[in-house]
């Protein structure tokens, strides 16, 4: 899926590098029924820790309503390592729109994301690599 954001720079890009893409064209041509962007608060080197003395610091920031009547809107923020931040929005007034509905399949695909990690981790720490020594020959 081609977001909003994603696309425009997709496309700002082709263009720049003299590129002719049809596909972004007709992409972006179409509505626009979610649109995403991430939130930058890890990326402030040096002005502050928030994997150590500033953790407590840390905001869920804010979100951003839908470009479409019938879309959603959804910002995201890695705040550290432990935490992620969400929000979801959508206009009550759309039939086919559910913010809590969005909300509880992001939280579920990231629970299954996290099993999926989990169990690749815990497959590889039992097969430990096997070294053979070789049998040394007396001289």
């Amino acid at each position: 899926m081609l977001t909003r954001r994603g696309g425009a720079g997709l496309y700002v890009t082709s263009v720049g590098l003299g590129y002719d893409s049809d596909f972004l064209k007709s992409a972006l041509k179409m509505p626009w029924t979610l649109s995403t962007s991430q939130t930058p608060q890890k990326q402030t080197d040096g002005r502050w820790n928030p994997e150590g003395a500033d953790a407590h610091r840390i905001s869920p920031g804010g979100g951003f309503g839908p470009v479409a009547d019938d879309g959603y809107g959804v910002s995201y923020m890695f705040g550290n390592d432990n935490v992620i931040f969400v929000h979801v929005s959508s206009k009550r007034s759309a039939k086919n729109t559910d913010s809590k509905r969005f909300e509880r399949n992001i939280v579920k695909a990231l629970s299954d994301i996290k099993s999926l990690v989990e169990a690749d981790m815990a497959a590889k720490a039992k097969v430990e690599p096997k070294t053979q020594a070789r049998p040394t020959q007396a001289a």
